[in-house]
């Protein structure tokens, strides 16, 4: 079979994204300066309306009446524990 060489061409894709790679990220820590005027939101990505319900919920007798341990805590109390595993699985789930 016979081809036309113009015809059954095609042009050739210019070269895409960027020449020197990705440029390095920004490091959060307690120093980055951040700016919020939110009126009814609050900086810390929710977990004040977490924290309110808890204490409404009156979660920390809760957690003292129903939960025991027979470790002696060297760190923290189980409820603060407890409290940890609630607000970092509330904050990995943005809703």
């Amino acid at each position: 079979m016979v081809t036309d060489r113009k015809k059954d061409s095609r042009k050739t894709a210019g070269k895409q994204g960027a020449e020197s790679g990705a440029p390095e990220p920004n490091k959060i820590n307690a120093s980055t300066p951040y700016d919020f005027t939110g009126k009814n939101l609050t900086p810390y990505g929710g977990l004040l309306s977490v924290i309110t319900m808890l204490e409404k919920l009156d979660f920390q007798s809760l957690v003292e009446q129903t939960v025991t341990s027979k470790r002696i805590p060297r760190a923290m109390d189980l409820y603060r524990f407890l409290l940890g595993i609630v607000l970092g699985s509330t904050s990995a789930f943005p809703g």
